[in-house]
């Protein structure tokens, strides 16, 4: 069954040193774009995040947030960076000189300059966490998932009468074409019969002409086509594999050949169910957007 490209799905998993939660919220895309958001000094873990994520969706732009707490306070180390404090006492020097100020410098503005004191982050248990990631990512992908399956169901039941529509309207044009070919037969027969009276023009000559004429307006394959494609869209409808861009490529074709329909057609009844087609076939179009 489809998958729409909508949804949203949340995940958490904790060991004894780590709790991780991520939420994801995914929605249209031509292809799958991926953007996460992680606390920096747990960037190394993007990579295991973004894979988990390709791995189970196939299309979409995935907004993915990450969360961590870590169980265990663990000490860092904070060191005085003498040389850059060295620099800073030299170049306020200079600013008091320069300004003839005699102001003191006091504690509190040393350790507010940036860089002075560096603090080191501590050692995390990378496997650990990881573990911890990859056991959230699952369960926020499978309620995900499962958004975009239920979300799937409702496009699917849509679909299917708007389909259904469409092949009303196609049985419609196809009950008024052959209707269509002998007007114009005959129409052009009386008006070539007008303009040829008297002429040596032979029977034959004048009845291939005529038939060259009603052919042209023909719109037999285009029916077929059109009928051909359609199942082709019931087939793929049902299809468990993401097919949101082939059903946009079909859906292409469909106007296409709806469009020849109209342009051939010269009535105005099969012009009516034509602008009626192409309706269906647009609101067919905008549904496609949201299936993976």
């Amino acid at each position: 069954m489809i998958k729409s490209m909508t949804g949203f799905g949340q995940g958490e998993a904790s060991s004894a040193q780590y709790a991780v939660r991520i939420e994801l919220r995914s929605v249209n895309h031509r292809y799958l774009d991926l953007f996460l958001r992680l606390p920096k000094q747990y960037g190394q873990l993007e990579e295991s995040l973004r894979r988990a994520i390709s791995e189970r969706i196939a299309r979409g732009r995935i907004e993915a947030a990450v969360f961590v707490e870590e169980f265990a306070q663990k000490e860092r180390n904070v060191e005085l960076n003498a040389p850059l404090l060295q620099g800073y006492l030299r170049a306020l020097q200079g600013i008091k000189e320069v300004l003839g100020s005699d102001e003191v410098i006091t504690l509190d503005q040393i350790l507010s300059l940036p860089g002075v004191l560096e603090v080191e982050d501590p050692e995390y248990d990378w496997e650990d966490l990881q573990a911890v990631l990859t056991a959230a990512a699952a369960k926020a992908l499978d309620d995900l998932e499962q958004m975009r399956a239920a979300e799937g169901e409702r496009l699917y039941a849509d679909l299917q009468e708007k389909i259904v529509r469409i092949e009303e309207l196609q049985a419609q044009v196809a009950q008024v074409a052959p209707q269509v070919v002998e007007d114009y037969r005959l129409r052009l027969s009386d008006r070539l019969r007008e303009l040829l009276h008297g002429t040596t023009l032979t029977e034959e000559r004048f009845l291939a002409e005529v038939a060259l004429f009603a052919d042209r307006c023909s719109i037999d394959e285009e029916l077929v086509r059109l009928g051909s494609h359609t199942q082709q869209l019931r087939e793929l409808l049902r299809s468990t594999e993401p097919v949101g861009r082939k059903l946009d490529f079909l859906i292409q074709e469909m106007n296409r050949e709806v469009n020849t329909m109209g342009a051939k057609g010269n009535n105005v009844q099969i012009a009516s169910l034509v602008v009626e087609l192409k309706s269906e076939l647009e609101k067919v179009r905008e549904q496609v957007q949201n299936i993976e």
